[in-house]
């Protein structure tokens, strides 16, 4: 079998970006816990109406909880490869992006490394060279580098790109985030499928 690495064997490349699941210091809603299910059921009905053509599919994410997890687990449902790429050294990762929403984030994203071939998990780091025509030679963070990098994966994996995002329509809490990948896109020929809102599915508490 052919490694998700090996560049021009895929016709489609899914780039995912969304919301962590709120850690339980959030002051504001956005992605409850108590919203996972109905989450994934929309990004089970979203990847199935891509997929209404017959190619080869890879999808592209980072590992943070919620969304992220969520994405690599029903693609993994639906039978096709991901790659992920973390922000940080993995430990690092875990503390930053998966911990806060509880342990069983952390289980997930474990088995999610468990279950990925090697070659599919990379780490940012200083050998990541960005093009400049991806970075307009700006200084950016972590967060924005990281998802400029997946964008330039993206435009290399395959002819036909799309962004799945699930995003609650705002600014983020800071820069890198949902809405920065979001705005980044169409501007690479990334066509933006239509966006899962977490407001639709976010229910009230009782």
């Amino acid at each position: 079998m052919s490694s998700p690495l090996e560049y021009g064997i895929f016709e489609h490349a899914v780039l995912f970006t969304g919301h962590m699941i709120d850690a339980p210091v959030r002051e504001t809603e956005r992605f409850p816990a108590r919203a996972e299910a109905a989450a994934r059921a929309a990004l089970e009905e979203s990847v199935a109406a891509l997929l209404t053509r017959q190619e080869k599919v890879v999808g592209i994410a980072g590992g943070a909880s919620g969304g992220d997890i969520l994405f690599h687990e029903v693609c993994g449902a639906f039978g096709f490869p991901t790659l992920l790429r973390l922000a940080l050294p993995v430990e690092e990762y875990i503390a930053a992006s998966v911990a806060p929403a509880g342990n069983e984030w952390v289980r997930r994203f474990r088995a999610l490394l468990t279950r990925l071939e090697p070659g599919a998990i990379a780490v940012l780091d200083d050998s990541v060279k960005l093009p400049e025509s991806l970075t307009g030679g700006a200084k950016l963070n972590i967060w924005q580098r990281t998802n400029l990098w997946m964008v330039d994966e993206t435009l290399r994996l395959a002819p036909r790109r799309t962004l799945l995002a699930l995003w609650d329509g705002k600014v983020g809490d800071g820069p890198g985030g949902t809405e920065h990948l979001v705005e980044l896109a169409p501007g690479f020929g990334i066509e933006v499928a239509p966006i899962i809102w977490t407001r639709t599915f976010v229910p009230p508490i009782a």
